[in-house]
């Protein structure tokens, strides 16, 4: 076939028009080319156009042919189509490239007869009205084109605080940077985030919501956690838990100060063969604030019952302009009374640290922390149950009444720490 010509359906006679064989029914093929793709139209002569008519008055029901179309390509089928039916057919040339058909055989209408035409080769037909109908790709054989899904994966922090919510690696299951999903134990992390929305004033407070743990056994203590087996009264698993700080245990008394910590991580279930002797219940281990990669400049100012008065401040940068030396400084001060005269938590501290990144698998951290508590706010004394539940004939006693000598045990306790972290990586993470 030729483009912006007219041939005669039979091969090898001479484009003439007019002309008539044996059955004195002239037939056309008519190639039409457009300046955006080639278009194939198969359609018959006079007598094609009368059925045509006649189509469109009565339907292809009434218009039963036989047809015997050989297999072959469909290009060519579609001329011999357009000989034995009232249809005119417009396609597309690239649709027709390549593409072959089985054939029809048997007494059909014109849509029948197309449908089996084009059983098998990716095509459908949709009628435009007129008897013109124009071949299309079949809806099941859309190829769509190549979707591409990109993204970055940023390696997280296993000791950072985090994003939103969500803590993707951990030290605490294996003392290496591993993957929370990868760990048997169950771990659960409580990010920075998460802290500050609960408003956490101590450890116990952020392990309210944490699945197998019951916190505050013996009331709410405004100092952080404790040491083993005392811990604020927190309960792992049936067991009292043990206090971790950076991986190393801790029986400070007033460690875990959240201006202080990046995440809380709670390790389920016996954790002995990684950190050797700790309770059957499991272990919760405090990642305190290190030197960032990014500039962090953060003061806050808070205020709550029985006069309480906080102010944090929590400063990091780099110390040379090419960033592996940086340096942070945490700072928080707190006072609160209590329901009792003369029992009130009084506390203040500074953490520094900073980072030398030695190369780009070596580094070393310095950090030390001090924190003084003059006051722990822990009530230890006891009244007896008449004049405070029921009613006594020698008057009540309220609840704010100190009975105890304000200048005797003042619950004063200074903790000092230095911790220093060596980390190389061997092979890429």
């Amino acid at each position: 076939m030729m483009e912006h010509s007219r041939v005669t359906s039979e091969t090898g006679a001479r484009p003439t028009m007019g002309r008539k064989d044996n059955n004195t029914t002239p037939y056309t093929c008519l190639l039409l080319a457009t300046t955006a793709a080639t278009f194939l139209t198969f359609a018959g002569s006079a007598q094609a156009q009368s059925d045509t008519a006649m189509i469109a008055r009565n339907g292809p029901v009434q218009n039963v042919r036989m047809y015997n179309i050989q297999a072959q390509p469909l290009a060519s089928a579609l001329i011999s189509f357009g000989k034995q039916s009232a249809l005119q057919v417009t396609a597309g040339g690239e649709l027709l490239r390549g593409v072959k058909t089985a054939g029809v055989h048997g007494q059909l209408t014109p849509t029948q007869a197309l449908a089996q035409l084009l059983s098998g080769t990716g095509l459908a037909y949709v009628q435009s009205g007129n008897g013109t109908v124009i071949l299309t790709k079949s809806a099941a054989n859309i190829t769509l084109g190549p979707v591409r899904v990109g993204g970055s994966v940023v390696h997280q922090n296993p000791t950072g605080p985090g994003v939103g919510y969500v803590a993707i690696n951990t030290m605490a299951g294996t003392k290496t940077d591993t993957p929370l999903t990868e760990i048997p134990n169950s771990i659960y992390v409580i990010t920075k985030q998460q802290m500050v929305d609960l408003q956490a004033q101590n450890v116990q407070e952020a392990l309210r919501y944490t699945a197998g743990i019951y916190t505050e056994q013996r009331g709410n203590y405004s100092n952080g956690c404790a040491s083993a087996g005392s811990c604020g009264g927190i309960v792992q698993r049936g067991f009292s838990t043990s206090q971790f700080i950076d991986g190393l245990m801790s029986e400070s008394y007033s460690a875990g100060e959240t201006a202080f910590l990046e995440r809380i991580e709670a390790v389920n279930g016996p954790a002995s063969v990684m950190y050797g002797q700790t309770t059957p219940g499991g272990m919760i281990n405090m990642s305190l604030k290190k030197p960032t990669d990014t500039p962090l400049h953060q003061v806050s100012v808070g205020f709550g019952n029985w006069n309480r008065y906080e102010a944090t401040f929590d400063y990091s940068d780099k110390i040379t302009k090419s960033g592996n030396l940086r340096y942070r400084v945490a700072a928080m001060g707190t006072t609160q009374g209590t329901q009792v005269n003369n029992i009130d938590y009084k506390r203040v501290g500074i953490l520094p640290s900073i980072t030398w990144d030695i190369d780009k698998k070596t580094s070393l951290t310095l950090l030390g922390s001090y924190l003084y508590t003059p006051g722990m706010g822990t009530n230890y004394m006891q009244f007896p149950v008449e004049g405070t539940l029921y009613r006594s004939p020698y008057g009540q006693i309220p609840r704010s009444r100190f009975v105890g000598n304000k200048n005797f045990n003042t619950q004063e306790t200074r903790d000092e720490m230095f911790e220093y972290q060596f980390q190389h990586r061997f092979r890429a993470c």
